[in-house]
């Protein structure tokens, strides 16, 4: 074959493909279900924040007591208590409700008390156990 014989059959077969390629990638998306927003959330990265405020709370309420404790949850739901309302609220009670349980049963309330506020992590992930899906 001639040199430019070879390069217009790459430059045809380079477009088929080209053309093509969408139609196969829609096709894949469909068959193995997934969609054109299908997200990949950082859990890593999730889990870690969720600790580092566990840990921050957990210092600070060693180092300057409840009112330690009180601040580091302030600071975590800032936006809820500007918020006012149901979501204030809230944010008072998650804020609370751990320095009121270790202040009247000691580390083991707010231990249990954490234990009870995360009960469905739990469930999930340490007893592997699915939750329940209704049928429609």
């Amino acid at each position: 074959m001639t040199h430019k014989k070879s390069v217009g059959i790459a430059g045809f077969l380079l477009a088929v493909l080209i053309w093509s390629a969408p139609f196969s990638a829609a096709a894949s998306r469909t068959y193995y279900g997934f969609t054109k927003h299908h997200h990949h959330h950082q859990h890593r990265k999730k889990i870690l924040k969720a600790g580092g405020w566990a840990g921050a709370g957990l210092a600070a309420g060693h180092a300057v007591g409840p009112a330690g404790s009180a601040a580091v949850g302030a600071a975590k739901y800032r936006r809820d208590l500007k918020a006012g309302g149901r979501r204030r609220a809230k944010a008072v009670a998650k804020i609370g409700g751990p320095i009121a349980a270790g202040a009247i049963a000691g580390p083991p309330g707010a231990v249990g008390y954490a234990a009870v506020e995360h009960r469905h992590w739990i469930k999930r992930h340490i007893f592997h156990i699915k939750p329940h899906r209704r049928h429609r």
